[in-house]
């Protein structure tokens, strides 16, 4: 094994050493060709693809015992070049990281390091041949992850750079071998393969894990693990059961083998995403993967989608990359439209319609109502702003697009076209451009390029408005909010409510599709003939998007208040009455109906609804009713919830609402009853998370308390992880206001938020509702951290930045200091500005 050590005190004096010597002329300094700037901008990318290939990387890396001690590495990396310029390679790290010196094809060399590029001159270098570069670095910590006993590499989007000197591009493909010189008594895994891959897919997890395999199918897979109730362990069979069903699926539906060599994967406490899909070594987060006792049907097809969505990867993203990061909502967009076909063979019994309609439109709403979205495929410049692609656009509009992408081209032309695209562009890169030819091709009739313009290209989404006119027809009308004039090609389907004696309810709906495409707005009218437009004249209401298939703000009269009360008691159809709510819910964003409305509609809707999936969905919408009600009417609405919770005959729906008070509810009365549940435990349906959260909360609502019901949730904690993550976040509630100012200033700095989801929730808690107006005083610093936060962090910590910060606002005084905030940094980068606009959102309306 080879063993590799850093001075830090020799590379300083190299480091020296060397700017003197090309200070006085004794080294040479390396002609330019692209410009040397900070990131990975899009021209050096594209001109590094048109002259390097054929990258390999032989890796290899030292991880001290002590945290505290850097990570040190070499690295060899072999190339074709077919150009003659200067190379530069990405590493983001500090002058006493790399000092300069390196072998260029076996030759000792002196390159310069500078903007986080090490650039080797064209003199050192063979055009047109295979050339060899290797050196010795330090890594930084941003990617490694490092905690006491483990630690593991994400390096999505650009963050590869931060721990060796690469070519930190998705088109710059390469194969990879690593050794790890290790502390005694860790194991590791990582995804050295000869099968290409490009930077920020390669990875390696290293520590005190416990390490489980099982073979299915003729295929061994690897688990490595860190929890230790027996069990969670034993749900491992289950999990490997769903990756090997997603596996087969996978592969029928391609027709293409698993395309990499092993299928491993590791499950991290405190991981920042739910996923990642690293081939041969996926990374998920444990309480995704080891459910609670007595788990929700949310959280069975949470992990059965975690699982196939991470599968899906191995072929769009991994056996086919997009060739720039602004085509990264490709590659999700298929994980999530594959993960959903996948849960229909796992779990057929589950009405999948109501789950693709739950789990993609409202998050796709969330964002798309607000000045912060933007099209599905965005622009990109640098990698180094590749982070803040990511949200609800990409992950749950996209699907949506998808689907309707789907029903215009059928089933089978889609996955004709989706298997050529996989063979013409295996192991290599494409564009989703080159996605859209292919399937242009496939269906010509259905004007793809048309369709992909308006959903794709284009942000935003329609507010859909459904009228009724004297003569009975129904008049619907898309409008764009940006005054654009689009159209969004879609079927949309509207409830007819007629008179039906036959009927118990004394009604029926008839439903009446229409496909809008060509123009902004059409009639429907009735007609002689017999069928659903006959009954337009007699119509007693219209309910817009009846199946919730239409994607759109659609807008509703008084009416639909009285139809959801309707259909609680009286429709049959999951996704009608789901869709309802939901349209109701919408009509509450657009200030159509009061909060208090909202709240009594649905609470009496809860009490009536079967269905567990539906019932989740009330739930989160009671819990945003909840907290935009008036204040004098929180504490019933409070009492009101917590009947619910300890009445209703949905298990699910007891264990949510209880979920939603522990940690939000501020009256005292029901302050007091969640204080009881922690202190019995009794509540089965809760969790150990559940309980340390509900610490949190009662620990700040009740300030004299605070240290004796923490200490208390201490020792009832049973692993040290959660142990560890207790004592970072339980800081937040103490009641010392220079205690929570010293833990806000901590949290500027990049190394006390390693463990970004920890970091979230102490910052939450610091901006706790029950905290203004002191709170208020973290807005404008935290906003203003916002372009080093982004910097810093993985992808999602911005936007979870901006959510902790925000969510817990109320005032008008914190809605000016944003806004005003706003108004005075027009120069913030549009991507970031978008984040800001879409978690702000609730603040800035109120």
């Amino acid at each position: 094994m080879l063993k590799v050590f850093c001075n830090f005190a020799a590379m300083k004096q190299s480091a020296i050493l060397y700017l003197l010597f090309l200070m006085l002329g004794l080294y040479p300094s390396p002609a330019q060709s692209a410009d040397v700037e900070p990131g990975v901008s899009k021209a050096l990318a594209e001109e590094r693809a048109a002259t390097i290939g054929d990258v390999r990387y032989e890796l290899s890396f030292h991880v001290p015992a002590s945290k505290e001690q850097p990570v040190s590495g070499s690295a060899t990396i072999t190339f074709m070049l077919r150009g003659s310029d200067d190379v530069q390679l990405d590493f983001q790290g500090e002058p006493q990281q790399f000092d300069g010196h390196c072998q260029v094809n076996g030759e000792e060399a002196t390159a310069v390091f500078r903007n986080e590029h090490i650039i080797i001159g064209h003199d050192l270098l063979r055009p047109n041949e295979v050339n060899t570069i290797s050196l010795r670095f330090t890594s930084g910590d941003k990617a490694l992850n490092r905690s006491d006993d483990y630690l593991y590499t994400l390096f999505v989007p650009d963050h590869a750079r931060s721990v060796f000197p690469c070519f930190d591009q998705p088109d710059l493909k390469a194969r990879f071998s690593v050794t790890l010189e290790l502390p005694d008594g860790w194991t590791s895994i990582s995804n050295q393969t000869e099968q290409p891959i490009p930077t920020y897919l390669f990875s390696f997890t290293a520590g005190r894990f416990k390490v489980q395999k099982a073979t299915r199918d003729g295929r061994e897979l690897t688990a490595l693990y860190r929890e230790t109730d027996p069990a969670k362990v034993a749900q491992l069979g289950t999990v490997f059961d769903q990756v090997a069903l997603s596996l087969r699926w996978m592969e029928q539906y391609t027709g293409i083998p698993y395309p990499f060599e092993q299928y491993g994967f590791v499950v991290l406490p405190g991981y920042q995403f739910g996923g990642m899909e690293h081939p041969g070594c996926i990374q998920f987060t444990d309480h995704e993967i080891f459910l609670p006792q007595n788990p929700t049907p949310d959280e069975e097809l949470t992990r059965l989608n975690l699982i196939a969505h991470e599968t899906a990867h191995m072929w769009f993203g991994d056996l086919v990359t997009m060739r720039w990061f602004d085509d990264v909502w490709t590659k999700e967009v298929f994980a999530n439209f594959m993960a959903d076909k996948i849960s229909r063979q796992q779990f057929p019994d589950i009405n999948h319609d109501l789950v693709f309609l739950r789990n993609h439109y409202p998050s796709a709403l969330a964002t798309d109502r607000t000045e912060g979205t933007h099209p599905i495929q965005q622009s990109l410049s640098n990698l180094n702003g590749a982070g803040l692609l990511y949200g609800n656009i990409i992950y749950h509009k996209a699907p949506i697009m998808m689907r309707k992408l789907e029903e215009r081209m059928g089933e089978e032309a889609l996955q004709r076209g989706l298997q050529n695209y996989l063979k013409t562009f295996s192991y290599g890169n494409a564009t989703w451009d080159d996605l859209i030819d292919i399937l242009q091709k496939e269906s010509p009739e259905a004007n793809i390029k048309a369709f992909d313009e308006v959903w794709v290209k284009q942000k935003g989404l329609p507010t859909i408005s459904t009228t009724r006119l004297l003569d009975g027809s129904i008049y619907l009308q898309q409008n764009d909010a940006y005054g654009r004039n689009l159209v969004w090609p879609q079927r949309i389907t509207t409830g007819v409510i007629v008179d039906d004696k036959r009927q118990e309810q004394g009604f029926r709906v008839e439903p009446v599709s229409v496909e809008m495409a060509d123009s902004d707005h059409v009639v429907i009218r009735p007609t002689a003939e017999k069928g659903p437009l006959q009954v337009l004249a007699n119509a007693k209401l219209v309910v817009p998007n009846l199946d919730g298939m239409g994607y759109g703000r659609f807008t509703a009269d008084d009416n639909m208040v009285l139809y959801v009360g309707y259909t609680c008691q009286t429709e049959k159809n999951d996704v009608r009455r789901l869709s309802a709510v939901m349209t109701l819910y919408e009509n509450y964003t657009l200030k159509n109906l009061s909060a208090a409305t909202l709240f009594s509609t649905l609470l009496t809707y809860l009490a009536y609804e079967e269905n567990p999936l539906v019932a989740a969905s009330v739930c989160g919408f009671l819990g945003r009713a909840m907290t935009d009600i008036d204040p004098h009417e929180r504490a019933m609405a409070e009492y009101s919830l917590y009947n619910s919770a300890t009445t209703n005959a949905l298990p699910n729906v007891r264990q949510q609402l209880m979920r939603l008070l522990s940690t939000s509810a501020i009256s005292n009365t029901i302050v007091d009853r969640i204080y009881e549940t922690w202190q019995s435990q009794a509540d089965t349906l809760l969790n150990e998370r559940d309980y340390m959260r509900m610490a949190y909360h009662l620990a700040i609502m009740r300030p004299a308390e605070w240290q004796q019901i923490l200490n208390i949730q201490r020792e009832r904690l049973t692993t040290d992880d959660l142990r560890r993550e207790f004592d970072y976040i339980a800081r937040a509630c103490t009641p010392d206001l220079l205690e929570q100012d010293n833990l806000f200033l901590a949290l500027l700095k990049p190394e006390n938020r390693r463990v970004e989801p920890w970091a979230r929730t102490l910052f939450s808690l610091l901006n706790h509702p029950t905290r203004e107006p002191y709170s208020n005083h973290y807005i404008v610093p935290a906003l203003d951290a916002l372009p080093d936060i982004q910097r810093t962090s993985d992808i999602f910590f911005p936007g979870d930045w901006l959510s902790a910060l925000l969510n817990g606002h109320r005032s008008d005084a914190a809605r000016q200091l944003v806004s005003e905030w706003i108004e005075l940094h027009s120069e913030l980068s549009p991507t970031l500005m978008n984040k800001l606009k879409e978690r702000a959102y609730w603040l800035l309306t109120r």
